[in-house]
């Protein structure tokens, strides 16, 4: 346990380069999640999503954000907030292993299924933007831990990648 909470060295942080690469790998890693949810969507059809709705609670006119793509409608608001979600905990992440380098325990899938726990299973239906995670079904679930386990891996991916070739270059 303790092995854990071994701290990196002062020396050996790079903060400023685990917030580029955190902005880089949300940005990766929300296309990730999205790609995903294709495959296995984590909600029926007519169920919006948690940031269209969370748009809508703020007073946007959701219908308004939308583009056409080959017959779609996109709505680029919610995938907007759904990105903008990414960056943050991908920065969060990206520094918090900076400072205790064994948070990635297993290429970061722990820490993105506590996140996920946290978001979906308490915050999100707390604010009336979705119903309680264990309540949405297996389907949901298995939707919403695949993806998360595809999109936390991308980030630190990502992570490993860019710290070192940023960090490299540290003057």
């Amino acid at each position: 346990m303790l092995a854990l909470l071994t701290m990196r060295s002062k020396k050996e942080r790079n903060i400023t380069a685990a917030i580029r690469v955190g902005v880089v790998a949300g940005i990766l890693s929300a296309l990730v999640k999205s790609g995903v949810e294709t495959l296995i969507p984590p909600r029926t059809f007519s169920t919006p999503p948690p940031p269209v709705v969370l748009l809508e609670k703020l007073g946007v006119n959701v219908d308004v954000l939308t583009y056409d793509w080959m017959g779609y409608s996109i709505n680029w608001g919610g995938n907007g907030v759904h990105i903008m979600f990414s960056m943050v905990i991908a920065v969060i992440y990206c520094v918090v292993v900076e400072f205790l380098p064994r948070a990635n325990i297993l290429h970061g899938i722990v820490f993105g299924v506590g996140v996920s726990v946290f978001a979906h299973g308490l915050v999100v239906p707390l604010l009336g933007l979705s119903g309680w995670l264990w309540s949405a079904g297996p389907q949901a679930l298995i939707s919403e831990f695949v993806g998360t386990a595809f999109w936390i891996w991308t980030i630190e991916a990502v992570r490993r990648d860019l710290r070192d070739r940023l960090s490299l270059n540290r003057t």
